[in-house]
């Protein structure tokens, strides 16, 4: 069977069966050293795939270094360092790779953490892998598998301004450009989570609805999502309203917006959200984990989620 057919989920299992020992279901790989846990995560982009037309080198270089440190934020852990593979097609545009460098550096820069090193190759297509490295305090470390029934499941910030910058290249493709690719690592949120003692968190990169399929797979338990809750940007009202789409598809199904989104005992739900709203942290209730299926709940409606979010090959 062609690969592509098979989409990225069920290709990852297949990678997965080549080896005779489990893989750890985290954000980020890690292991310990003294008291600390490093943490080591990359991520890939192609230009045709991540950075659309009129972006600018500059806005692409960040987005390209911000989604890296995300796994970073996500496990509660700081980023130290940074290394890329680059693969240059004939004809490239030198200055281009340069503002690229300095999105990548000026991302950097603002979480702490120093480049040491890579890798370039001549190929097809501009493509990027990255590699960044971390640490967290053994103890203090968060793993979406933590996630128990029963508890809150909660998200930072807003959710679908990223999908909406999609939709917005139809109405301005310079804007919406910028919009896709303004994506900043919620290092700073996943340390209070951290430190307040939460330990159970992901990335929004593929949407809720992918997060929460993994999840149920992983783990066996049902999410319960309550759409009235959802804390929708008001990028994604706009395209809602002047295009007619809809706020669970840009919200819950279509992802990019790198918010976390984490679980919680309910008993320190309040008192986690005043000390959040006093670091200027806006965290939302979303559901709870309950039963074995993922629930949409709208209204009196309870519909099952069969939706499973963004998926390369499947939703190229």
């Amino acid at each position: 069977m062609e690969a592509w057919k098979l989409g990225e989920r069920r290709l990852i299992d297949v990678v997965r069966r080549a080896y005779d020992y489990a893989w750890a279901e985290s954000d980020s790989a890690f292991f310990d050293l003294g008291r600390r846990r490093v943490l080591i995560t990359n991520d890939s982009i192609t230009q045709s795939t991540h950075i659309p037309n009129g972006a600018k080198p500059e806005d692409a270089g960040y987005f390209f270094a911000a989604i890296n440190l995300s796994d970073i934020a996500a496990m509660g852990g700081r980023p130290l360092y940074f290394m890329s593979s680059i693969i240059i097609p004939a004809g490239f545009d030198t200055k281009y790779l340069i503002a690229f460098e300095k999105g990548v550096r000026r991302c950097l820069d603002s979480y702490g953490a120093k480049v040491i090193g890579g890798d370039l190759k001549k190929g097809r297509e501009f493509a990027l892998t990255g590699i960044a490295i971390g640490e967290v305090e053994r103890s203090r470390m968060m793993c979406k598998l933590n996630m128990k029934e029963g508890e809150a499941l909660c998200v930072t910030g807003e959710l679908g301004r990223n999908a909406a910058g999609y939709y917005y290249l139809r109405m301005s493709p310079q804007k919406g450009a910028a919009m896709l690719l303004d994506v900043e690592p919620k290092i700073r949120e996943g340390m209070f989570l951290s430190a307040n003692g939460i330990r159970a968190a992901t990335d929004l990169s593929d949407g809720v609805y992918s997060s929460v399929y993994q999840l149920n797979r992983s783990l066996g338990v049902g999410f319960e999502i309550d759409y009235a809750s959802i804390p929708v940007s008001e990028e994604a009202r706009v395209v809602n309203k002047r295009q007619g789409i809809s706020i669970e598809q840009m919200c819950l199904n279509f992802g990019g917006d790198y918010q976390l989104m984490f679980s919680v005992d309910e008993k320190v739900l309040d008192g986690l959200k005043r000390k959040a709203a006093a670091k200027n942290i806006k965290i939302t209730r979303i559901g709870t984990l309950k039963g074995r299926r993922n629930v949409l709940v709208s209204g009196s409606k309870r519909i099952y989620i069969r939706k499973r979010g963004y998926e390369h090959f499947i939703s190229d």
